[in-house]
């Protein structure tokens, strides 16, 4: 028992130096808590949306600015549209009669090569049959006696013509007899040269069995579409060989919901903006046109058709575009400024930085009524005249908010 006592009053001797030695710890000074406090700065509420810029930030992001106009605008509506062939533009060439085709060069032909009018495509070798070979035979046998025949008449004018001659010099003929067997002599002399040629010719094909071959040129220029048949390869007559797209000229089909049809100017020009953004088609005028009516039940739209030159083949069918088409309603003016100079932030809104001085950019609040080409309208914004950030508009709200757009 005494034992116990003595453990209980050594526990608690050692818990009361334990607190008295708490209590005597002093905190840390008030100049401690003030080194490890991060320092604080007061931003005035009217720099918030300020972006401050250096000589060479400056120079490395290429800031360029534009002006903000008022521009008499005339109402417009813009369709997602796409390229087609106009009829009558593809051109079919097919083999004039049968035989083997053989290349003009050691390219060969293949489809997306560009064709000039009247370049020769291939050259086509006949092939005889056996009944046309059996009739051939025939025909060779005629020629033979033909030309037989026309001998004799060649022979027989010819004496003819000297008896003619000869009584002519003894002064008991005429000049006339003389003229009329130089003529019937002449006549045998053609006919024989035919009969040779004939004869030839059917000789060749019967006892050599080859003809010349026989060329097949472009009938108008393009690009090759499609190609059926290639070199070496034996085709009947009639037969399709490749199609040729004449692409210099294509039409624009565009969908109009039913309930746009009557606001749409149909007699205006369209303009034409690819999905490209190469400089050189960034800007593209097509003519309206009276094309057979076609619509889509699907999406309740009725097409219009607008034909675009495309010389420089830089449109291929079938390829998406964007096209604004003019409205009937009566022109207004209305604030624009550059597309590339709107940026959005998380929510959907819309802004543009403002120039303040060299380095100093300020983003300001705009209303985005519609974008056309490369022209954004706004309903309200800084006001006319104010420069706008064109170039870099996306680098100073990267810079201002800390992340990409």
């Amino acid at each position: 028992m005494t034992q116990k006592k003595m453990w209980i009053a050594i526990a608690l001797v050692s818990i009361t130096i334990l607190l008295g030695s708490i209590m005597f710890i002093e905190g840390p000074s008030k100049e401690v808590k003030a080194q490890h406090q991060p320092a604080q700065t007061v931003v005035p509420e009217s720099s918030l949306n300020t972006v401050y810029l250096n000589d060479d930030a400056y120079r490395k992001l290429g800031i360029e600015t534009a002006m903000i106009k008022r521009e008499q605008l005339v109402a417009n509506k813009t369709y997602g549209s796409e390229i087609v062939a106009p009829p009558g533009s593809i051109v079919s060439v097919s083999a004039p009669i049968s035989g083997k085709l053989m290349s003009v060069d050691k390219t060969p032909l293949k489809p997306g090569a560009q064709i000039q009018s009247g370049q020769l495509l291939y050259r086509i070798q006949p092939i005889i049959s056996a009944d046309a070979r059996a009739n051939l035979v025939s025909a060779l046998a005629d020629a033979e006696s033909f030309v037989k025949v026309a001998k004799s008449q060649v022979n027989a004018t010819e004496i003819a013509l000297n008896r003619a001659k000869k009584l002519l010099q003894d002064l008991v003929g005429s000049q006339r007899s003389v003229d009329e067997a130089n003529a019937a002599h002449e006549i045998a002399l053609r006919n024989l040269e035919a009969a040779h040629v004939k004869r030839n010719a059917l000789y060749q094909i019967v006892n050599l069995g080859t003809v010349k071959p026989i060329e097949i040129k472009s009938p108008q220029a393009g690009i090759v579409s499609n190609i059926f048949a290639v070199s070496d390869q034996l085709v009947s007559a009639g037969n399709p060989i490749m199609e040729i797209s004449a692409l210099n000229s294509l039409w624009v089909r565009v969908p109009i919901p039913t309930g746009d049809l009557d606001s749409i100017d149909q007699q205006a020009d369209a303009k034409i903006q690819p999905s490209s953004t190469s400089p050189s088609i960034s800007s593209l005028v097509a003519k309206p046109i009276n094309a057979p009516p076609t619509a889509d039940p699907l999406t309740s739209t009725t097409h219009l058709y607008y034909a675009i030159q495309n010389d420089h083949l830089a449109l291929r069918p079938m390829q998406r575009v964007s096209v604004t088409l003019n409205t009937l309603n009566q022109s207004t003016h209305a604030l624009t400024l550059p597309w590339s100079a709107v940026v959005f932030d998380i929510y959907g809104g819309s802004w543009v930085y403002t120039h303040k001085s060299k380095y100093t950019y300020e983003r300001k609040r705009i209303f985005l009524d519609y974008v056309s080409g490369h022209q954004a309208i706004i309903s309200e914004g800084p006001p006319e005249g104010s420069m706008v950030v064109v170039n870099g508009a996306l680098e100073l709200f990267g810079v201002e908010t800390g992340f990409a757009h």
